[in-house]
């Protein structure tokens, strides 16, 4: 059971931050996110992401703590080589008009070789920076207007 830890700054309240990482059914903010479909409300409910592969990415609501501003998902037919992946979001103030968001990734490599090993941690790292780039970016464009 590896575990990972993506931290990224934001130029944004965490307000801000909270309200785009708290509407688990918008995905806008992804700019590789295809169409999206939607099961449910509140925990347990589910997101289909349709992107470039061939089946779309399902992503299931498992916590969300608005007090504390933390949102936790599963994904399965992930795109990613991993048998397992459970994350906890957390957004946290970081001083003024900034805030820190944090993914916690708790999954295991599809295969139990080194190389899968390195293969899983290397892809969730990339994509998570990505994300983490992006969520910025969207709060800051969301601040602005």
């Amino acid at each position: 059971m590896p575990q990972l830890v993506i931290t990224k700054h934001v130029d944004a309240i965490p307000a801000t931050v909270w309200a785009i990482v708290a509407d688990f059914a918008d995905v806008n903010w992804i700019p590789v996110a295809g169409a999206v479909e939607v099961e449910g409300e509140g925990i347990g409910m589910r997101r289909m992401i349709h992107g470039s592969g061939a089946k779309p990415v399902a992503e299931t609501l498992t916590s969300l703590n608005p007090d504390r501003m933390e949102l936790g998902y599963s994904i399965t037919d992930n795109p990613l080589p991993v048998a397992r992946f459970d994350a906890l979001v957390s957004v946290r103030p970081a001083g003024d008009a900034a805030t820190t968001v944090t993914w916690n990734v708790d999954y295991d490599p599809a295969g139990t070789t080194e190389a899968d090993q390195t293969a899983a941690r290397e892809a969730i790292e990339a994509v998570y920076g990505m994300m983490a780039g992006w969520l910025a970016d969207a709060s800051s464009t969301r601040e602005a207007t």
